[in-house]
């Protein structure tokens, strides 16, 4: 069975990067995203520091966020393959795959449709992202909340997923619902980035084959307690051969009210380490709301609750996360304003290793179509964080980060 999940994900998105390659007749999208930023911060989580925000002291002014193109085709009347590349400015030049799957849906024959997708892509977790869209972007803001965050740095589906939706018009209901129930291998890794390095507020989103560097603590050098570590962390590996799953819910009736509950268990083995990478045992429930009561408001909601184990009690520690968002039309565009909360909370048998963490943001966005291409956004960050780790490397544990960000959006 494992070896069945494997090889439908590798296939998946393999066979979509060699059907991007040749195909002709796909249809093709892309988005370029180029910035103005302004940031009071320390050194970035991007550049191994210890700080919240994408862009730090140090940052181009100018530069890239993110440039991403994406393929559809068509393969039959039911089956479609997609894949998104994509580059930006901290990327080193490197051209990396964000997503890339097949997907089955066939035509309903009564109230339930199902759909089905096989190879790399982002499970159904997040109602502030652009799902629909080219590169799974916040909608309302530049900067996405901390969950969302972390989301899009250390966790992907490598294997295949099923939805299937009960459509409220096949019985006269206002109303849909359905399940989703998905099956991985890889995030073996996952909670790595949260315990050593914490929440982030970002939208900075990994690739397949990344890896992201961690700030030099004691904890993982030559002569640390943890010394088997390495500093590079490779989100997607697959470590032990077992394969994790996430199983959620929705309901969804018209645009007013959506509903939906998802819990995730990578079911790694926290005792094994393969290249520098050991197995993290992450864990995590979340609920979302979307509410839109009229007069052009719309609210959003998240939160998450989960905890992660790395060896016997070398690191174990829960993490909570919750934003609230509240947006409405201003004039030619919309504004939002997203409250954001996080925290860590440690409990294992390396005090010398220190994990707790508590923090807030406020994010404040304007975003503005100037035509159906272009879209202009200004976002105002600010991030309050408490992480007793910094101390280690000669920085305040108390840090207040800010950025003011321009973002000129092009869709082609």
């Amino acid at each position: 069975m494992g070896a069945l999940l494997k090889s439908l994900g590798w296939l998946g998105w393999c066979s979509v990067l060699a059907w991007t390659a040749s195909a002709g007749a796909a249809e093709w999208r892309g988005l370029l995203d180029v910035r103005a930023v302004e940031a009071v911060a320390a050194r970035s989580w991007t550049e191994a520091g210890l700080g919240k925000i994408r862009y730090d002291n140090t940052s181009n002014r100018l530069g890239v966020g993110q440039a991403v193109v994406r393929g559809d085709a068509d393969l039959t009347d039911t089956l479609s393959a997609s894949a998104v590349l994509s580059a930006d400015a901290q990327h080193h030049g490197v051209v990396d795959v964000r997503e890339a799957w097949l997907e089955w849906s066939p035509l309903p024959v009564n109230a339930w449709k199902l759909r089905m997708k096989a190879g790399f892509f982002f499970a159904p977790s997040s109602v502030e992202i652009d799902y629909a869209g080219i590169a799974w972007t916040p909608e309302r803001t530049i900067s996405s909340s901390a969950i969302n965050s972390w989301l899009g740095e250390e966790l992907r589906t490598n294997g295949v997923e099923m939805q299937l939706t009960h459509l409220g018009r096949h019985s006269g209901a206002s109303y849909d619902y359905g399940v989703t129930l998905g099956t991985f291998f890889g995030n073996d890794p996952a909670g790595t980035l949260l315990a050593w390095r914490g929440w982030t507020i970002s939208d900075r989103i990994a690739g397949r084959h990344e890896a992201v560097w961690l700030a030099d603590l004691p904890v993982y050098r030559a002569d640390g307690a943890i010394p088997r570590q390495d500093r590079r962390i490779r989100p997607f590996r697959e470590i032990d051969g077992r394969p994790g799953y996430y199983i959620g819910g929705n309901f969804k009736q018209g645009e007013r009210v959506e509903l939906a509950v998802q819990r995730y268990d990578n079911r790694a083995d926290p005792l094994v380490v393969k290249d520098g990478q050991y197995g993290w045992r992450t864990r995590f429930s979340h609920a979302s709301l979307v509410f839109r009561p009229g007069g052009g408001w719309e609210w959003l909601a998240q939160a998450m609750h989960g905890d992660t184990l790395m060896g016997k009690n070398a690191v174990a520690l829960d993490f909570r996360a919750w934003y609230v968002l509240a947006s409405h039309p201003v004039g030619p565009g919309r504004l939002a304003l997203r409250y954001d909360r996080f925290s860590t909370s440690e409990h294992d048998i390396l005090p010398s290793d220190p994990n707790n963490e508590k923090g807030r943001s406020l994010a404040l966005a304007y975003t503005w179509p100037l035509n159906d291409g272009v879209t202009l956004a200004m976002e105002l960050l600010a991030v309050d964080s408490q992480r007793a780790a910094r101390s280690m490397v000669s920085l305040r544990p108390g840090q207040v980060e800010r950025s003011v960000t321009s973002s000129l959006r092009w869709h082609f």
